[in-house]
């Protein structure tokens, strides 16, 4: 339909009919939506501690993890802490401490030989997805954490936005769309 059109460079200003980006190029558009992008800070931890390999598990060492975001990719929706960077921090600080209270039973599975070495430059959100649900799968207590995890997540949220209430601004926003005012597919 070529109704999109994805350009990557920085905002100047907006004119009428458009962009100008810092680059001289004009964009031509009638909506613009800006995207910071990600940008790594992981030089920070190689720095600090001359490592630039991480584990899917989040861990540099035993006793030592590297718990930060990392590029969110096309896995990033479909785990139980969603792409939500607290409820991965919250995950894997359970972890930790269980990693503390445990190492022989779980050192091999979160910094030895059976956890998986990546780049600090290179990590993916489905990286550690996967890691953790290879964990959860292994480890009765680490899966008590999630399940716990989630079942706080699921409470809030019938506490802070019940069923009624999302339905209703569902509609709404439903209705602002596409009912109130004349479709976007009209004006294409």
């Amino acid at each position: 339909m070529k109704k999109l059109r994805t350009s990557v460079g920085e905002i100047q200003h907006l004119v009428k009919d458009g962009v100008m980006l810092s680059s001289g190029e004009f964009v031509p558009c009638d909506v613009v939506v800006g995207c910071i992008g990600f940008e790594r800070s992981s030089f920070l931890c190689e720095k600090l501690t001359g490592r630039s390999q991480v584990r899917t598990t989040n861990y540099l060492d035993k006793d030592m993890m590297y718990l930060a975001d990392a590029e969110i990719d096309e896995g990033a929706f479909n785990s139980f802490f969603g792409s939500s960077v607290l409820e991965y921090g919250k995950f894997f600080s359970h972890v930790f401490v269980e990693g503390l209270r445990r190492p022989e039973d779980l050192g091999e599975s979160l910094w030895g030989r059976d956890a998986h070495s990546v780049s600090i430059n290179q990590r993916k959100w489905n990286q550690y997805i996967a890691a953790a649900m290879k964990l959860i799968e292994e480890d009765e207590a680490i899966a008590g954490h999630a399940r716990h995890q989630v079942e706080e997540r699921r409470k809030h949220f019938w506490r802070t936005l019940p069923p009624r209430s999302f339905l209703a601004v569902n509609k709404r926003e439903w209705e602002e769309q596409w009912c109130s005012k004349p479709s976007m597919l009209e004006h294409a």
